[in-house]
């Protein structure tokens, strides 16, 4: 018989998965400049789609009124940056 031990590391655990939330935020304030190079100037009814496609692509769902306040911004030009909030690790 063998004896198998393991040490779980939890702060070595907190450490990667907040190094996987900042890498995603920054992944995402990436193709949201590629749409604000891509669509600065378009329709907002244009740049919409766009927009629920680039968050269903991530697995989620841009919603009323963020939708339309974010496709101003990017007609606008403005830039988007995703930026995390600290995790809450005391839950």
């Amino acid at each position: 018989m063998t004896n198998v031990s393991f040490e779980f590391n939890e702060e070595g655990m907190r450490r990667v998965a907040e190094e996987a939330v900042r890498d995603m935020a920054a992944q995402q304030t990436q193709d949201l400049e590629r749409l604000r190079k891509q669509y600065a100037g378009q329709p907002v009814e244009v740049i919409r789609p766009a927009l629920q496609q680039l968050f269903a692509g991530y697995g989620g769902s841009i919603t009323e009124p963020d939708l339309s306040d974010w496709a101003q911004m990017l007609h606008d030009g403005t830039r988007i940056e995703m930026t995390p909030e600290p995790i809450d690790w005391s839950r």
